[in-house]
């Protein structure tokens, strides 16, 4: 799988589990869901391989942005309730592909 082919179904899978449409995701939008959203999407797309500038260059953010969502998540992610179960739902979503 190539890196848009994996950002294109990461974005997607994010956008149906949190409710929030990928533009919105992808825009400067600064409530709370929908910076949880971008959390998720870079943090899941680190996972998956790819590289802070590589992320950055999809979302439209800059690299140094990235690096600290991707250090930042745990953190947000224990102080948020959704966000944890967003997360386990596409990581199940993610291992029965």
């Amino acid at each position: 799988m190539c890196k848009s082919e994996i950002f294109a179904e990461t974005i997607n899978l994010v956008s149906r589990e949190t409710e929030i449409p990928v533009n919105q995701i992808l825009s400067s939008k600064k409530d709370t869901e929908t910076v949880d959203a971008r959390y998720l999407l870079v943090s899941l797309l680190s996972d998956r391989g790819m590289y802070p500038s590589q992320i950055a260059s999809h979302i439209n953010k800059t690299k140094r942005a990235v690096n600290y969502m991707i250090t930042n998540f745990r953190m947000r992610m224990e102080s948020g309730k959704m966000l944890r179960i967003y997360w386990e739902n596409i990581r199940k979503s993610l291992g029965s592909n």
